[in-house]
């Protein structure tokens, strides 16, 4: 197996550790989450440039490389919707676009045909990524300023941090929604084609 191929599974097994860590109270929970997603990130900032610089790339990598950005991405969407942070429907929208293409990649790969990320598909997942780890940012600040009960944050910054998560991840709706449509639309032939 290839490094780049590697990057991609250290990306899936960190996905669980890092929803633990996202869901438990306690010191530094929050922040180790936000380190976890961030290494996850630069997996998958490194593993399509070593794979193309090394000419390895594999059939494995073109699936499973989006569908370990689809895990840690979405669970931490779903955390993120339990803990308050992000309002539920902007989620469900995300959930819904993801699990129509890993749909289509499913009835792709049972045709024998592999469809990679497109472009936009690549902003959007960088759209989500930068919406994650800010959300990210956010939770662990919140977190901190509440281990400090004596300490609260300012009005401002308290403004700032209610809104950031949900402008943020309203944006990341807007890139998927649109990737989702351009992507069924260069697509669609593998939904009619026959085996």
């Amino acid at each position: 197996m290839n490094l780049a191929n590697r990057l991609t599974i250290i990306r899936i097994v960190i996905a669980p550790i890092f929803i633990v860590l996202l869901l438990t109270d306690g010191a530094g929970t929050k922040s180790s989450a936000l380190l976890l997603f961030i290494i996850a990130s630069l997996t998958d900032f490194y593993d399509g440039r070593i794979a193309r610089v090394r000419g390895v790339v594999t059939s494995f990598g073109k699936f499973m490389d989006p569908l370990a950005d689809k895990i840690i991405v979405l669970g931490a969407l779903i955390c993120f919707v339990a803990l308050g942070e992000v309002w539920a429907w902007m989620v469900i929208i995300i959930l819904a676009r993801e699990v129509m293409i890993t749909h289509l990649r499913f009835i792709g790969a049972s045709k024998g045909i592999i469809i990679p990320a497109g472009r936009w598909g690549k902003h959007k997942t960088a759209t989500q990524m930068i919406a994650v780890s800010v959300t990210l940012v956010v939770i662990a600040i919140n977190s901190t300023f509440a281990s400090l009960s004596s300490i609260n944050a300012p009005s401002f910054l308290s403004l700032i941090l209610k809104y950031t998560p949900n402008v943020l991840v309203g944006l990341a709706v807007i890139m998927t929604i649109i990737s989702g449509v351009l992507y069924v639309g260069k697509h669609r032939e593998v939904l009619i084609k026959r085996e």
